[in-house]
């Protein structure tokens, strides 16, 4: 199962940062939730070929769903409600 994470922004200049949703597998990092509306789920994943988007030195890639969520327990929602067919559709970095 998905868990996710929250992290506000701290220090001095926290007002020119947003808070940053975390998706996590078994503590390791496969995504994240876009804080603003319409949030936006990403994932990160591993390329089928290498040169498949130019960059032979990165083995993976970032994919945006085309789920927009109202509301980020909505996004969270979507996310466990699907996790198997995510899991078989797409293989995720943090899991590989």
């Amino acid at each position: 199962m998905f868990t996710f994470k929250t992290n506000k922004p701290t220090g001095k200049w926290r007002s020119f940062h947003s808070t940053t949703h975390d998706i996590k597998i078994k503590r390791k990092l496969v995504g994240s939730i876009d804080d603003a509306h319409p949030h936006k789920i990403r994932l990160t994943v591993i390329k089928k070929d290498i040169l498949e988007d130019g960059n032979k030195n990165c083995d993976w890639k970032w994919i945006v769903l085309k789920k927009k969520s109202e509301s980020l327990e909505e996004a969270k929602l979507f996310l466990q409600e699907n996790y198997e067919a995510i899991l078989k559709r797409y293989n995720l970095k943090g899991i590989s």
